[in-house]
């Protein structure tokens, strides 16, 4: 890995912990009026954190050095 993919590496494994300890200011609740049903809380974190590490992996295979692309790419 290169330095650009470390960086990135990095700043993906930071922003995937800092949603983890943010709390979402306002929760989706599958009915009104609080009766049945829990929030949605848990699907909206599993999608987020999917969503940053594809982000991730894709940045840190856009920034492989040249030599890299030409051995995987043929």
């Amino acid at each position: 890995m290169n330095k650009k993919q470390i960086v990135c590496l990095w700043l993906g494994i930071a922003v995937f912990v800092l949603v983890g300890l943010v709390r979402q200011v306002t929760p989706i609740y599958l009915w009104e009026g609080g009766r049945g049903g829990g929030d949605l809380m848990l699907p909206r974190f599993i999608v987020l954190w999917v969503c940053i590490i594809v982000v991730t992996i894709g940045l840190i295979y856009t920034f492989r050095d040249k030599q890299d692309k030409k051995d995987k790419d043929g």
